[in-house]
């Protein structure tokens, strides 16, 4: 989640904690911040650690996603405190919300069925799938495609260099900068990524259950191609990643933090980690390509 400014929280800190709800329904992200990350920030605190034993993720992390289950969890953003009758009582219905949401997620994790990979734990989310080797390189192949066919420029550049992280387990540039080099703010990077993986979820659920994407002839001969040639997955992604970069609006701030990176670490973004020489095996990269699909149960107010 972006900070706030200084000249934010400046002129955050004498408003009435009723006048919040009418500033927040107004869009202004910074606002929410302001009252996760600073005003309340302790009392969330408080709260957090009656559950923090049961919970995977750091304070931090979990208010963030708290932040995007707030504004997220209806169809409009911050649909929830269109319900609030009694403005003066926003702040305990905020933290009363939380203490709901850690609750919910507490129990949620708790009854999660876990394997070790390498001695990291995670949730088994791939229940439905077949062991079959070639049936997941089938799902990966369509997924891909039919992502790369419908997400916009920033959408499709955002998707891919999160299969380069996937796949070489490192970012040269942390996603804040990112974020700013395509013109984003942190919160929508943010969001744009927790949309992207629900839109992902879904593509693969309609695999699993014997549905088909509906790819174009481009697409189709992009997910054959990646089906026949699988273990060289990462510079197939790697390449359509480069190319993408010319298509944003903002290539030349991607580009010119790319080159930045690049002279102070003398690699560029994402080929440090990974030769041409390595081949990716599918049942690696099926396992954590599931694993980024739900990361720190984001998704759980919607099951």
């Amino acid at each position: 989640m972006k900070r706030a400014s200084l000249k934010a929280i400046i002129n955050y800190s004498d408003i009435p904690i009723p006048q919040f709800v009418d500033i927040i329904l107004s869009g202004d992200d910074e606002a929410m911040y302001y009252l996760l990350h600073e005003r309340l920030n302790h009392l969330f605190y408080l709260r957090f650690q009656d559950y923090s034993h049961n919970l995977y993720d750091e304070f931090d992390d979990v208010l963030d996603d708290f932040f995007i289950y707030v504004r997220e969890s209806g169809h409009t953003p911050y649909q929830a405190l269109q319900r609030i009758k009694k403005k003066d009582s926003f702040e305990s219905w905020l933290l009363n919300t939380f203490r709901n949401y850690l609750n919910n997620r507490s129990e949620l994790e708790s009854h999660i069925p876990l394997v070790n990979d390498g001695g990291e734990k995670f949730p088994l989310l791939a229940e439905k799938s077949s062991s079959d080797g070639e049936a997941k390189i089938h799902i990966v192949s369509q997924v891909i495609a039919y992502a790369l066919q419908v997400f916009y420029p920033r959408g499709r550049f955002i998707f891919l260099r999160s299969l380069l992280s996937i796949l070489n387990e490192r970012q040269a540039v942390p996603d804040k900068e990112m974020a700013g080099a395509l013109g984003m703010s942190y919160i929508s990077y943010r969001v744009t990524l927790h949309h992207m993986r629900m839109n992902i979820r879904r593509f693969r659920e309609s695999l699993l259950n014997g549905e088909s994407l509906r790819l174009d002839d481009r697409h189709k001969e992009l997910a054959k191609r990646i089906n026949n040639e699988f273990s060289d997955l990462y510079p197939l992604l790697f390449n359509s990643y480069i190319r993408c970069i010319d298509m944003l609006k903002t290539s030349s701030a991607v580009k010119e933090l790319r080159n930045r990176y690049m002279e102070e670490r003398g690699f560029a973004v994402h080929e440090d980690a990974f030769s041409e020489s390595d081949h990716v095996a599918i049942n690696r990269f099926w396992v954590k390509f599931n694993r980024w699909l739900v990361p720190g149960m984001l998704t759980m107010w919607q099951q």
